[in-house]
């Protein structure tokens, strides 16, 4: 029987005694074989009547330690070779280590773009040899380039303080994603992850990780899609590979280590390069990045959108390259950073484009406010005309990936969803999408924005700039009723108010430091007359922890944290997989043949059966191409007869079990498959294993 999409043979290895055994042995059988990455099951047993599964004492202990393993996983398969980039490209200190990350990026999705082609399997061995030649390419331009110059922005790294600032904003960003997941395994109960995580395991059984190729997971019937931003699935397929985890702890860890370390490097980098390295720019801006509900929290709420969070959180660290570059007087001093910058591109890019066309919006503000710079200084006509060609061509081309990168126009449906003057509130009170007001950052970004206003330098016309691009566009897509002029504006973003709701933190977070630098400025000489030294430092730390840590952490923060692990909780009710339902995924492996396929209406979250059990299923995402063969189980499975052309399918298919969760569907979805409607009494499946309302069916039709 032919199964539903092609797949090579599985064959199962044993847990290597650590991280580095299996980078080895990946290494020594790249071409041989598949790393197997079931999930293992955490209940022993459990009759129809039990309704809450939990692993035990032991295993849940595990599953803690497979999720810190995960993050240091996928830390080392970014960093070292992030930093060995930067550091051969001249960068140093907390530059090099920023730069990493982005970096790193672009040497994994550069690895699962080039593997196929080059007819090697997904695995550490791409990245490896990928990772060589990027450090070959980086030591070439810099000899020929700009030879021996170290670069350093203003001074060498960050001050101590500045370092115990980015630790705690990393450690409170954690803290947070813990309390989001509750649990190592949990899942986001959303749609897109039905997608994100069969993805992950569909790299893993193909051996591809290429955005060429993961789209015909859900498409190979027409061909496959041209392009499915991989970024995400690449990076997690790589992580399951090496620590044998499985998919649902993996998928936390590689969140954990975008959302609580790579945002808070790359964005504390922007501010660093915008307004200096004064230990309270750089304190603040440390705490307000994680006190924030609309990036990162929000996206791993809503969607759930990691690909694009995994985006945004690299994009700051380009765009200190450029603003940082427009600086330098020379291009010898120029080429590391834009180097740099341009590098950073495929890792964003293959990411997601949203967080591409979002970089192209902050980058034009950084080149307008340098254009208009040198169009009012006395420099020379020829630079003058220079510079206007430039950024002519920059518009172009801008302009073209602006449309070009576009979603499909049915992917663009999203309404507004309130008014303009509610839109322009939400931006003033840092409460987008519907948040809380989130007073501590409203008053200091305010503060921050008048500061700047009144500065005037072109640091702060660039602050200025991006939060007039990003709140400009959120009050567009949330409130603007001229649908054509909304869809030319913000269809990159789907026309979805999220999504570009997360752009306001890239504005926020610097106006903010600078604006809390003012604060404090203004407040020290009142201090110091009222108070001795030694005292005074015990107000300020007092004064500091309440303010930056304790008001929006137990604010806006709070109800955020809780609203997204509402998305993360397993219950009876949950929109994707009730308890019910992934006890009884857990247990497919013991009645499932391993060579099995499933049916079931991928709404209900009979999908995962794919990502969580390691069974293939006939659909494994919601929005995929129905062959005719899929219509004809889909519409009389439960009603035929033997002989006739549900059998003809079912053989084709390769289908042997059904699984029935029932009606709910994600998002409140109402998908009717009338094949599936009346299994329980139909003669052509046999019930053999179910919790509670969950029930797995065998085909016994076409015996």
């Amino acid at each position: 029987m032919a199964p539903t999409f092609s797949l090579p043979s599985r064959v199962s290895r044993a847990r290597a005694a650590s991280i580095l055994g299996r980078c080895c042995a990946a290494i020594a059988q790249q071409q041989d074989i598949r790393v197997s990455a079931v999930v293992q099951p955490k209940i022993d047993r459990i009759d129809a009547g039990e309704r809450h599964p939990g692993a035990t004492e032991k295993g849940a202990r595990m599953e803690w330690v497979e999720l810190g393993l995960g993050v240091l996983a996928t830390a080392a398969i970014i960093l070292i070779p992030g930093l060995v980039v930067g550091l051969v490209l001249g960068f140093r200190g907390f530059a090099a280590f920023a730069l990493a990350v982005p970096a790193g990026t672009t040497v994994i999705v550069s690895a699962a773009l080039i593997a196929p082609i080059a007819g090697l399997r997904w695995g550490i061995l791409p990245v490896l040899l990928v990772a060589a030649a990027v450090v070959l390419v980086a030591a070439g331009l810099r000899f020929a380039l700009w030879r021996a110059r170290a670069l350093r922005f203003t001074v060498p790294g960050l001050s101590r303080v500045g370092v115990f600032a980015l630790i705690g904003s990393c450690v409170v960003g954690a803290a947070q994603l813990l309390f989001v997941i509750g649990s190592p395994e949990n899942i986001s109960q959303t749609f897109d992850n039905i997608f994100h995580l069969n993805a992950i395991r569909y790299a893993l059984d193909t051996g591809s990780a290429s955005p060429l190729t993961i789209g015909s997971m859900t498409s190979a019937a027409s061909g496959g899609l041209p392009f499915y931003p991989s970024g995400w699935h690449a990076v997690a397929s790589l992580v399951v590979q090496l620590t044998g985890a499985g998919i649902p702890v993996v998928s936390n860890a590689v969140m954990i280590f975008f959302g609580a370390l790579a945002w808070p490097v790359s964005v504390l980098l922007l501010t660093f390069v915008l307004f200096g390295s004064d230990r309270v720019v750089l304190v603040v801006a440390a705490a307000i990045a994680v006190a924030i509900p609309a990036f990162p929290l929000l996206l791993v709420e809503y969607g759930v959108l990691f690909p694009y969070m995994m985006s945004l959180s690299l994009i700051a660290v380009p765009l200190a390259c450029v603003i940082e570059a427009c600086r330098r007087a020379s291009w010898a001093d120029r080429w590391p950073l834009v180097v740099a910058a341009i590098g950073c591109l495929p890792g964003i890019a293959v990411a997601h484009p949203g967080g591409f066309v979002a970089l192209l919006v902050f980058v034009s503000v950084v080149l307008a406010v340098a254009w208009l710079g040198l169009m009012f200084s006395a420099a020379g006509r020829r630079r003058k005309v220079l510079a206007s060609v430039s950024a002519a061509v920059f518009i172009a081309i801008a302009v073209a990936a602006w449309y070009v990168l576009r979603p499909v126009a049915d992917a663009r449906s999203w309404l507004p969803t309130e008014t303009v003057g509610q839109a322009v509130g939400e931006v003033l009170t840092a409460s987008v999408w519907f948040a809380p007001i989130n007073v501590v950052v409203a008053v200091l970004a305010a503060t921050g924005a008048v500061v700047a206003a009144r500065r005037r330098a072109r640091e702060d016309w660039i602050a200025l700039g991006f939060l007039a691009a990003a709140g400009g566009l959120y009050i567009v897509v949330s409130g603007v009723p001229y649908l054509t002029l909304r869809d030319i504006l913000t269809g990159a973003w789907y026309n979805n108010a999220p999504r570009l709701a997360a752009l306001l933190a890239f504005a926020w977070v610097p106006l903010a430091a600078t604006g809390g630098q003012r604060l404090w400025t203004m407040i020290s000489p009142w201090l110091a007359r009222i108070t001795g030294s030694g005292l005074r430092r015990g107000v300020v730390a007092v004064v500091a922890i309440v303010v930056l840590l304790v008001l929006p952490q137990t604010g806006s923060m709070r109800q955020a944290v809780a609203s997204a692990h509402g998305a993360f909780a397993v219950t009876d009710e949950s929109p994707l997989l009730t308890t019910d339902e992934l006890a009884l995924i857990h247990r497919l492996d013991r009645v499932v043949p391993e060579d099995a396929v499933i049916l079931g209406s991928p709404w209900t979250g009979t999908a995962l059966a794919y990502a969580l059990a390691d069974r293939r299923v006939v659909m494994p995402h919601t929005l995929m191409d129905i062959t005719e063969d899929m219509s004809v189980l889909l519409d009389g499975l439960d009603s035929a007869e033997p002989g006739g052309k549900v059998c003809d399918a079912v053989d084709r298919l390769g289908v042997d079990y059904v699984l029935d969760f029932g009606e709910q569907e994600v998002n409140g979805g109402e998908h009717e498959y009338k094949g599936l409607d009346h299994l329980s009494s139909s003669s052509a499946v046999e019930e053999i294993d179910a919790v509670g309302d969950a029930v797995l069916y065998q085909i016994v039709l076409c015996g």
